[in-house]
């Protein structure tokens, strides 16, 4: 039997750093009975920090706000702006995406084996000239380009590949075959991913025994922490943006920029980590433990979590081609420049590995301690799971700054993360997840880039 005194006169360092419970209702004895009647062994949680402290109190409100400033930027821009003011060539990036989309639909093994129909390709020709349309008007609305009959030209080219009249050159065949399983995986991963945790008796649609790796304390000292993980975060990348508007007054600082861009949050992994440490961490257990990376029976085995990883990336395809499905006209034409990174496809190859290696490494190890393991671990204790993993996953869509189809798509993403990491209660299982998303994202971009060099 575990049990904490309410009145245990605990050290800590200045009343900011506790190294020994609080003596809060979730560490008392009578809890863990209840736990214990159900055979659960819950370790005690032991409070990193007092969010109600003067200090904690005033750096939880600065990150706050620097957390609303960047989100303001990132609705205007989200709101405001178009491929002219994201895209360095979008005429180039929109040719080169229709050439890729219309290689892959009319190809029968990087189709999936299933290609597309002349009424789906006619479907598709129309969606291509309305994205072309929509680009021209931006752009004589801008005053960017005199004559639009430039633009027309290339319309004109580019939705020709959608005639099935019209044959397009054909992928490479390891291109073919890697965008084949990919289209194919929405049919195959959720079925044979099913079947395994089934047959592992992991319990897919309730919380992981031994509650979640991260330690959390109480829902208050997890939201103060997210927000100033988030507040770091937010500073980071407002600091990144006055140096690029710098660059623009001295070139030599292009360089800098460009590896300061394609690495931001590989270089705020570090950071990350500390600040998760010093949240919740340090008295209780190492990063390995809260990450979820240590054995501990209760909690899903690494096998049941591959499992967990392949079922939740199968599932998510299945809802965005049911919103596709559903909702044509609102995902037809959408903001297609969202999801493009000319890095990968135009530019440097050692920009572009370190630009992947940010958004397949970085980017899950950072978003997933902040948006899963601090923010949904605090929501989750008052919230229950649905409406915790649909507060966190809408504030993770919100960062991200898309239109309404990329945030709706970004919102299911995100939900099924925090599935992941509750019934798992590993904290790794939901970043590999997210980082497994972000490459299969990628590599169509990375076809493309085979395309712009002529195939080399």
């Amino acid at each position: 039997m575990i049990r904490v005194c309410m009145k245990h006169k605990h050290r800590c360092f200045g009343g900011l750093f506790c190294a020994t419970p609080a003596g809060s209702r979730y560490d008392c004895g009578v809890e863990f009975e209840a736990h214990e009647e159900k055979d659960v062994a819950h370790p005690p949680r032991r409070c990193a920090f007092d969010p109600k402290h003067p200090v904690i109190l005033i750096v939880t409100v600065c990150c706050a706000l620097v957390c609303l400033l960047d989100a303001a930027r990132i609705v205007v821009m989200s709101v405001a702006t178009g491929p002219w003011d994201v895209l360095e060539d979008p005429t180039r990036a929109l040719e080169l995406a229709q050439q890729l989309d219309a290689a892959v639909l009319r190809d029968d093994v990087a189709s999936g084996f299933y290609p597309a129909s002349p009424d789906e390709l006619a479907a598709a020709g129309e969606d291509a000239a309305m994205q072309w349309d929509l680009l021209r008007d931006e752009a004589v609305e801008l005053e960017i380009i005199d004559d639009p009959a430039s633009i027309d030209e290339i319309r004109d080219e580019s939705v020709s590949l959608f005639d099935p009249s019209v044959k397009p050159p054909l992928l490479p065949f390891a291109w073919r075959v890697i965008l084949g399983s990919l289209a194919s995986s929405v049919w195959v991963l959720p079925g044979v991913a099913l079947l395994w945790l089934l047959w592992r008796r992991m319990e897919i649609f309730r919380a992981c025994k031994a509650g979640l790796s991260l330690p959390l304390a109480n829902g208050a000292g997890g939201i103060s922490a997210a927000v100033i993980v988030m507040g770091g975060l937010s500073a980071w990348t407002l600091l990144l943006g006055i140096v690029v508007s710098f660059a623009n007054l001295l070139p030599p600082l292009d360089g800098i920029v460009a590896l300061l861009s394609a690495s931001a949050l590989l270089l705020w992994i570090v950071p990350t980590v500390l600040l998760m440490w010093l949240c919740t961490v340090f008295p209780n257990g190492g990063v390995w433990s809260a990450l979820g990376l240590t054995a501990v029976s209760a909690r899903a085995g690494t096998l049941q979590c591959v499992g967990a990883v392949l079922f939740a990336l199968g599932v998510q395809e299945v809802v965005l081609l049911a919103l596709g499905v559903a909702l044509p006209d609102f995902f037809a034409a959408g903001a297609w420049w969202e999801g493009f990174d000319e890095l990968i496809a135009f530019g440097p190859v050692s920009l572009a590995v370190l630009d992947t290696l940010d958004a397949v490494v970085g980017a899950p190890i950072v978003e997933e301690i902040i948006f899963r393991g601090l923010l949904f671990g605090a929501l989750v204790r008052g919230m229950g799971f649905t409406a915790a993993a649909i507060v966190s996953s809408l504030v993770f869509a919100a960062v991200h700054g898309y239109g309404l189809a990329g945030t709706v798509a970004v919102t299911a993403t995100g939900s099924l993360l925090c599935w992941v990491y509750w019934s798992t209660g590993r904290l790794w299982a939901a970043m590999l997840a997210h980082g497994v998303h972000n490459a299969m994202v990628l590599l169509p971009l990375w076809a493309a880039r085979t395309m712009a060099n002529g195939w080399s």
